[in-house]
């Protein structure tokens, strides 16, 4: 019979900041085919970009807050905050829908890499995904607002490295709690229509979905909440090609709930969302997609209310008579050797080589573009372009995979945007570890869909870029990845 319940978590400095990062009124905004307008005309909700930052601390017990030992990497001085930059890990969660140009989001990376000293490995720039933000492409001149894109992607290049800046100098010991939620926002959108014989992307009330919420609560010593952390998995597509406004979509709504909640900064992170939208979705009425949002932002309230206390476990106390005998738990601090896995952080950065479809050259691509005046078809053929120039044209592509311990959960994420086959999977392998899945990070090329969706028509699949079996390739090597973390620090 089980007498003690023992629950995940993370001991660490932390540091938090945000950053508005809401492109300016007038930059190129299309990103959808059907849409009749192209720059952006006002502002629903501000977008943001929000730093965590995690480091190793000194352990302590948290009963008695006596030094065990140091994990390496950052010891805290006498403020709290990092003595130096080794160890550090910088998650930043951001408002924008995706880079067509890779060459935009690496010199992002780079230029934030160079000012804070961070390694490849540690810092993971996670997008929402949003289709309402700007379209910032630097190679697009020729159309409404392009002017605005460079000035703003440096913007936005100056405020993610303030964002990371601020938070380092922030940083104080913590806990992080950690566990899973549930939320029917997000719902399968392969509909095959039975008329026409053919996938079309939208709401499919004929299939499940996964609607796993993975939730985090970071405090302080003095039990204060630093931030929250949701991890879900849904395109935020409520806003089409009807929309004029800037907005993070349903995200903007969610993290409102959450800082109304808790009084702290809420970090939205991306699922695997390959073939997941919300059931309400594809319309121009800002007021659906704060809607979509407050049942996602209440689902990951109630579910960080039900978490443990920081550093405790829950132990079977004995029976107490009553009018029946009465089963008693009490929460009591976990002990120092029980919690030392909880202060082990580290990264991998490594890459997964994906077999690639054959696609058409850049000079075809290119003539086809020449040749079109539909606007729909433009967009279709700059996307494949804009993949193929960052691609090239090889027969494999080597895909980063990132990989990081923090204490007793893991994260892994990719730049692409993967069936929630990825998240499902991963998180039966590892059991009891909290496992953060993170898509469109430091990056996005395309679809990772599963084997068996290919041939079928459906958009996913004809827009990767990748041949069948990347998914499940994926899949694997993630997993082997995440597991030689905790294998390495055992």
């Amino acid at each position: 019979m089980t007498t003690e319940l023992h629950f995940p978590a993370t001991r660490c400095l932390f540091g938090v900041a945000t950053r508005d990062v809401t492109p300016p009124i007038g930059i190129y905004a299309r990103s959808w085919g059907a849409a009749a307008h192209d720059a952006a005309e006002g502002i629903h909700r501000p977008c943001l970009a929000t730093a965590a930052l995690f480091a190793p601390a000194v352990a302590r017990s948290p009963a008695a807050g006596t030094a065990v030992r140091d994990t390496g990497g950052i010891a805290p001085s006498g403020d709290g905050a990092p003595d130096g930059l080794g160890g550090l890990l910088a998650l930043v969660a951001v408002d924008i829908g995706w880079f067509q140009n890779l060459t935009d989001e690496w010199n992002l990376r780079a230029d934030v890499m160079q000012r804070t000293g961070i390694t490849e490995d540690a810092l993971l720039i996670n997008m929402s995904h949003t289709h309402a933000s700007a379209n910032a492409n630097s190679l697009l001149s020729d159309v409404p607002g392009a002017e605005l894109i460079k000035p703003y992607l440096a913007h936005l290049t100056a405020q993610i490295g303030d964002a990371i800046l601020e938070a380092r100098s922030q940083m104080t010991p913590a806990w992080i709690a950690y566990g899973y939620g549930r939320c029917t926002l997000g719902r399968n959108r392969d509909y095959f229509d039975v008329a026409q014989q053919r996938y079309a992307c939208g709401f499919n009330p004929d299939q499940p979905a996964d609607d796993t919420l993975l939730v985090a609560r970071v405090t302080g010593d003095d039990g204060s909440v630093r931030a929250t952390l949701f991890n879900y998995a849904c395109h935020p597509t409520t806003l089409a090609w009807q929309n004029h406004l800037l907005s993070p979509d349903f995200t903007g709504a969610a993290r409102e709930v959450l800082e109304r909640a808790f009084g702290a900064p809420a970090l939205f992170l991306q699922g695997a969302s390959g073939e997941i939208a919300p059931r309400d979705n594809y319309v121009g009425e800002a007021g659906t997609a704060d809607r979509n949002g407050r049942q996602l932002g209440h689902a990951a309230a109630a579910a960080i209310e039900g978490l443990a206390p920081a550093g405790s476990k829950f132990v079977y106390t004995g029976i107490v008579a009553s009018g029946a005998d009465l089963v008693t738990w009490a929460w009591q601090p976990a002990g120092a050797a029980e919690m030392q896995p909880a202060h082990k952080l580290s990264a991998r950065m490594s890459q997964v080589v994906l077999a690639r479809k054959t696609l058409p050259p850049v000079a075809e691509l290119r003539a086809r573009l020449a040749a079109t005046t539909d606007r729909r078809e433009q967009e279709l053929i700059r996307r494949r372009l804009f993949l193929q120039l960052t691609l090239g044209e090889n027969d494999t592509h080597a895909m980063p995979l990132w990989t990081w311990r923090l204490g007793q959960a893991a994260l892994v994420a990719v730049p692409n945007e993967p069936y929630t086959l990825f998240q499902t999977s991963l998180r039966q392998r590892l059991g009891s570890v909290p496992l953060f899945v993170l898509g469109v990070t430091n990056g996005t090329l395309g679809y990772l869909a599963p084997r068996d969706s290919y041939g079928k028509g459906i958009y996913q699949e004809q827009q990767s870029p990748y041949a069948p079996g990347g998914l499940e390739q994926t899949i694997a090597e993630a997993g082997d990845a995440v597991e030689a973390l905790f294998r390495d620090q055992a």
